[in-house]
């Protein structure tokens, strides 16, 4: 296996991209990192099917707060005759519904995996593939992919590692095509008046590409 280490994706790129986060408040202890989501259910230990049972049960109950959340939202915008965006209300409703159901998918999921950490058969529930595959978690730190790849000594550890630094890179090659397509229309544009924001969009462009090239080499390091 090759060396674990890894360098710090191009810092220019960081402050160009808005990591999502899933509530307001500060996220639960209980809840893993989106690498250390796919490294456990790899790995599939006893051990490792507890901490999978906290995480989702932690994530639904995030999911549930959020239900009741934009349920209220609903309930008092429509009752709002003057609001000004009436249809908002059954937008909170579809969120609302949304969140409900990836609740019970999450809290089946934890169910299924407290029985595999006691020794259980068990079959994964329907549509859970999605959270087992990180959906819900938060990116992983630069100091928590760190101290993970420093501690990566399986071939799962790595493959886990290598598919973040790929669907990682594959995100900013992405992005860097949106802003490429972005600057081609600004340019177009005869009319605009002040700064040329198609300048902007090249700067991005070129820093997401460096991230994207960054990443695809932390991937290298840990190919088989």
């Amino acid at each position: 296996m090759r060396s674990t280490f890894v360098r710090t994706l191009a810092g220019a790129a960081a402050t160009v991209l808005v990591a999502s986060v899933a509530s307001a408040q500060a996220p639960s202890t209980a809840v893993l990192n989106v690498l250390e989501v796919r490294q456990l259910v790899a790995r599939a230990e006893p051990a490792d099917h507890a901490r999978l049972e906290r995480h989702f049960s932690a994530l639904a109950f995030e999911h549930g707060r959020e239900a009741s959340r934009h349920a209220a939202m609903a309930t008092a915008i429509g009752g709002n005759p003057n609001h000004p965006a009436p249809t908002a209300s059954a937008h909170c409703a579809r969120l609302a519904e949304i969140n409900t159901q990836s609740a019970v998918t999450l809290r089946e999921l934890a169910r299924h995996h407290a029985a595999l950490a006691g020794g259980m058969p068990s079959t994964t529930p329907d549509n859970a593939g999605r959270f087992e595959n990180g959906e819900g978690a938060p990116a992983p730190t630069d100091d928590e992919l760190r101290v993970m790849a420093a501690r990566a000594k399986t071939p799962s550890d790595h493959r886990a590692l290598q598919e973040y630094f790929v669907t990682l890179a594959l995100r900013y090659e992405a992005e860097a095509a949106d802003h490429g397509t972005m600057a081609g229309a600004y340019r177009g544009n005869a009319n605009r008046r002040g700064g040329d924001p198609a300048v902007h969009c090249d700067r991005l462009v070129k820093l997401l590409r460096e991230a994207a090239d960054e990443a695809r080499a932390a991937a290298a390091r840990h190919d088989d």
